[in-house]
């Protein structure tokens, strides 16, 4: 491995429950109870994706640009304060980084939040590029989001491994021709079995690779 290529929420991150809090939040602020199971379909879709879905059900006048900047601010107090690294992540992070290893993030997230948290949490001077599913319109189904961090920094994808929580993401980097590795996060627990079938390797916690 040459390049290793990691998903932020639910990955390095521990705050796949703020983002699900916030969409329940903010569904409720208007009027509806979004259950459980619905939530859990916003974890796979891009901001382009959930948005319109969002303001549609809702049947919001409001624009992509509003309705992003709503969600950003309502979870940015979290990553400015409280969201931490899954246990592991860093030490992990800094061992790839010393041993000359080429660091990428790919996420369906925001940037300014990714770089709040990972900034607060003193890894982000261990990342060498980053790569946003809004830049390349698709989800992680697709292996654009990999391909383009992957060139960022430099190394093709079959000398990158692609660290994810979720099975769309496991296939997806699959298709690019990446070797892959799952990790486990509570919030998806009911993916376990298919992700250890899907992946080329499945760890529980980052202290498995230390």
């Amino acid at each position: 491995m040459r390049g290793a290529i990691f998903d932020v929420d639910g990955t390095l991150l521990d705050s796949m429950q703020v983002w699900w809090d916030v969409v329940v939040d903010f569904y409720k602020e208007h009027g509806v109870e979004l259950p459980y199971e619905e939530a859990k379909e916003y974890k796979e879709m891009t901001m382009k994706e959930s948005i319109p879905t969002i303001k549609n059900r809702l049947n919001l006048d409001l624009s992509f640009e509003e309705l992003s900047n709503t969600f950003m601010h309502m979870g940015l107090k979290q990553y400015e304060t409280t969201i931490p690294l899954k246990k592991g992540a860093d030490k992990y992070l800094k061992k790839l980084h010393n041993s000359g290893i080429k660091i990428a993030i790919a996420t369906s997230g925001y940037e300014e939040l990714c770089k709040t948290a990972f900034t607060r949490l003193g890894v982000w001077n261990y990342i060498d590029a980053c790569a946003f599913s809004s830049e390349v319109g698709v989800n992680k189904s697709n292996p654009d989001v990999y391909l383009l961090a992957a060139k960022r920094i430099g190394i093709p994808p079959e000398e990158c491994t692609v660290f994810e929580d979720i099975t769309t993401g496991i296939g997806g980097a699959k298709k690019g021709g990446f070797s892959t590795c799952a990790i486990f996060d509570e919030t998806n627990a009911d993916e376990t079995d298919a992700l250890k079938q899907l992946s080329d390797h499945y760890i529980t916690g980052w202290e498995e690779l230390l």
